[in-house]
C-alpha cells in the first residue's frame, strides 16, 4: 500500500490581465496549488483563494494540521480518501467546517485523488464509476468590466471560443444596460445569465430588479439577496421572481444544499473547491438531484482550470449536472493538456483516457508566476 510522503502548498500569482481588461484584475490574480506525493507519484489539487485575499490562512491549515495528520498514512483506494477526509473534518471542526477549512481540505483531497489515479493507472472518471457522457456543457463566466462596450467585446470573444452561453458579473447599476446591449448585438438565441453577487438585502428591491431584467430573458439571475445564507429571504424572492434564480456557491454543508434545493431554485451551484473536494461534492450533487433539482457547479473564473477539470470528471458519471461554469480565458502553458470548447461543450474523451485528473502541471512553469503577497480583497458592491 502506498503511503503519503509529502503535502506541499504552492501559491502563485498569475495576473488576471486580459483583453478586455477587468476591474477584478488584482483580486483574481492569485492561485494556490496543493501537491501530494503518494508512493512514487504526485497528484495536484487547487484551492479557491482568489477574491478573499486570505491565501496564508489556507496554507496555515494545510501546513499546520492537514500535512502532519496525513503524512505516512496508507492509501489503497477511494475508501481511504473518504476515511482521511472524515478524520480531517473531526480534527478541524472547531475551526468551522466551511470556507478556509473545507477549502484547504478540498485542495488536499483533490490532489490525493489525482495521485491515487496515477498510482492505480486509472482516470478519476474510472475510479468514480461508469461514464454517462463524453461531452459536458459549459458556459463562459466573465469577470466584471468597467463598460458595456467591454462586455460586448467579451461576448464576441466567448462566441469565437466555442461557447453558446455566457454569464455577466456586472454591478446591478449597469447589469440591465449590459444585458440589453448583448441582446441588441447578439440576439436572443445566446443564453445569458447574470450574477449580481448577493446585491440586495431588501426583497422588494431585488424583485424590482428582476422585473426590469425579465424582458431580456436571462437564463438565470444568481444570488439576488444578501446575505447569501438567508434562505428565508432568498425563498421569498425566488417564489415571486419572474426569472429563474440560481444560488449555492457560498454554501458548504450537504443539509444546507438540501434547503436550497427545496426553495425551488432553477439551479443549485455547489463548488467542488469550497465544499471539501470530490467526496463531499458528489454527496451534495446526489442530494440535490434526489430533491429534483439540477446542479450547475460554480467555479470562479480565473487563469487556472485545474479545479474545473475535477468537476468535468464528476459530470461525466453523474447526469444530474446540467452545465459547468468555465473561465473565458486561462493559461495553457502550465498544463500538459489543452482543453477546448466547441458548441458549448467540452469533449472529455482524451482527458479521461489519461491517469488521474488528466491535466498535468508543468511544475517548472509555476516559477514564472511568483506569489505576490498584497492586499487584494474582492469588492462586488
Amino acid at each position: 500500500m502506498p503511503i503519503i510522503r509529502d503535502v506541499k502548498s504552492i501559491p502563485i500569482s498569475i495576473p488576471y490581465v486580459d483583453d478586455p481588461p477587468t476591474v477584478f484584475r488584482d483580486s483574481w490574480g492569485v492561485q494556490l496549488y496543493v501537491k501530494v506525493s503518494l508512493g512514487d507519484v504526485a497528484g495536484w489539487g487547487e484551492v479557491l483563494v482568489y477574491g478573499s485575499g486570505i491565501v496564508d490562512a489556507y496554507i496555515g491549515v494545510i501546513n499546520d494540521v492537514i500535512a502532519p495528520a496525513v503524512i505516512n498514512e496508507g492509501v489503497n483506494g477511494i475508501n481511504d480518501i473518504e476515511r482521511l477526509v472524515n478524520g480531517l473534518e473531526k480534527l478541524l471542526f472547531t475551526g468551522g467546517l466551511c470556507g478556509v477549512i473545507t477549502g484547504a481540505i478540498g485542495g488536499f483531497e483533490m490532489a490525493l485523488w489525482d495521485a491515487l489515479g496515477k498510482y492505480l493507472g486509472k482516470s478519476i472518471s474510472e475510479l468514480l464509476g461508469a461514464r454517462v457522457r463524453d461531452k459536458v456543457p459549459v458556459y463562459a463566466s466573465f469577470p466584471r468590466y468597467s463598460s458595456v462596450d467591454y462586455v460586448i467585446r467579451a461576448v464576441g470573444k466567448a462566441l469565437d471560443s466555442g461557447f453558446t452561453m455566457v454569464k455577466l458579473h456586472q454591478h446591478p447599476d449597469d447589469a440591465i444596460d449590459a444585458i440589453r446591449a448583448v441582446r441588441e448585438r447578439f440576439g436572443y438565441d445566446l443564453k445569458v445569465a447574470l450574477d449580481i453577487n448577493a446585491a440586495f438585502n431588501d426583497p422588494q428591491r431585488a424583485l424590482d430588479f428582476l422585473s426590469k431584467v425579465h424582458r431580456y430573458e436571462p437564463y438565470w439571475v444568481e444570488e439576488p439577496t444578501w446575505p447569501p445564507n438567508d434562505y428565508e429571504l432568498l425563498g421569498i424572492v425566488a417564489d415571486k421572481s419572474p426569472v429563474p434564480i440560481a444560488a449555492g456557491e457560498n454554501e458548504y454543508y450537504v443539509n444546507r444544499f438540501k434547503e436550497l434545493a427545496r426553495l425551488g431554485l432553477a439551479y443549485v451551484q455547489p463548488d467542488i473547491s469550497k465544499v471539501g473536494g470530490l467526496t463531499r461534492f458528489i454527496e451534495i450533487i446526489k442530494a440535490i438531484n434526489e430533491l429534483g433539482r439540477p446542479a450547475a457547479p460554480h467555479h470562479r473564473p480565473h487563469k487556472s482550470i485545474l479545479t474545473h477539470t475535477y468537476t468535468l470528471h464528476v459530470a461525466s458519471v453523474i447526469d444530474g449536472i446540467a452545465l459547468v461554469e468555465w473561465p473565458l480565458v486561462w493559461i495553457n502553458e502550465i498544463y500538459d493538456e489543452e482543453i477546448t470548447v466547441k458548441n458549448g461543450e467540452i469533449d472529455i474523451t482524451n482527458l479521461v483516457k489519461k491517469e488521474g485528473v488528466g491535466l498535468g502541471i508543468r511544475e517548472e512553469m509555476l516559477g514564472k508566476y511568483p506569489y505576490e503577497r498584497k492586499y487584494t480583497p474582492l469588492i462586488f458592491h
